[in-house]
């Protein structure tokens, strides 16, 4: 199975790539590739900048539609995944556990999505999506319509609710995505610095 990493977006409230901010000895990427590694035989960057994310030795995939934000990244991960279902995790989310993702996967069933929720609401970017969605999406992007959550309403997606991810180890943390410096130093009491740019 494929997994699908976002890295297209602008970080307009971190300031710059979040994808290369530190986590210990490695960046926020670098320690989501060595977990989702362990469980997908394919891993995908999604991202239009492909340059910076060569030495990753990873295949990058640019959006069909520039500009349409996390939506296009998916659909265009979802086109050149070469499994029929594929997990999908911004790059804003370090914290990625196998045991909530392998939760997800056991869901999957003929479900389209597989979305947890939280109390703030669906996470659809620490999600399964399958091929059956490209269509649906696509129709979103042609008619400007960019919530993630536009399209569920024409496949068929199970909701795994927070209570079921309760007891599994870092079902909290998992789900955590990091949008600001002040997150960013909530999680790992430092500074950020321009040297975190890659």
């Amino acid at each position: 199975m494929t997994a699908i990493i976002l890295a297209g977006g602008k970080s307009q409230r971190m300031g710059f790539n979040k994808a290369f901010l530190q986590c210990g000895d490695k960046t926020f990427i670098e320690h989501q590739i060595d977990r989702l590694k362990r469980i997908f035989s394919e891993i995908i960057i999604s991202a239009n900048d492909a340059d910076i994310y060569a030495r990753l030795n990873l295949p990058v995939v640019s959006d069909i539609m520039p500009g349409k934000g996390p939506l296009g990244g998916i659909c265009a991960g979802l086109i050149r995944s070469a499994s029929h279902h594929a997990f999908v995790v911004a790059c804003d989310m370090p914290f990625v556990y196998e045991n909530v993702i392998l939760y997800l996967k056991e869901q999957i069933d003929d479900y389209d999505v597989v979305v947890p929720q939280t109390s703030r609401g669906l996470e659809p970017l620490h999600a399964f999506y399958s091929k059956n969605c490209i269509q649906p999406i696509h129709r979103c992007l042609n008619e400007g319509k960019l919530r993630i959550i536009d399209f569920f309403a024409e496949v068929k997606v199970r909701i795994v609710y927070e209570q079921e991810l309760q007891g599994l180890d870092g079902s909290t943390q998992s789900l955590a995505n990091l949008n600001t410096p002040e997150e960013y130093r909530k999680y790992f009491n430092t500074v950020i610095s321009d040297k975190r740019k890659p």
